[in-house]
């Protein structure tokens, strides 16, 4: 009988340890869903700023082209008058 109750005893724990593995294995399921979430997010996200930076570096790109033959036709006509 004694045997019998440790071997009860044993599976009650093997059981115990089932459910908190499991458990612990959908938390991190989980975990890592709500991670590979935010990852996409992110690089959505980083995608948008770059588009957005390499907008803004075109624009100033051409505000310095015009600036530049403002500047040149500013100091040919200076030189015209002169």
């Amino acid at each position: 009988m004694e045997s019998f109750e440790k071997l009860e005893k044993l599976l009650e724990k093997l059981l115990d340890d089932y459910a908190k593995s499991k458990e612990e294995n959908e938390q991190l399921w989980s975990q890592l869903n709500e991670a590979l979430s935010k990852l996409e997010r992110l690089e959505k996200e980083k995608r948008e700023l770059e588009l957005l930076v390499e907008s803004y570096k075109n624009s100033m790109n051409t505000l310095i082209e015009k600036l530049q033959r403002l500047i040149e036709s500013t100091e040919k006509g200076e030189n015209h008058e002169a």
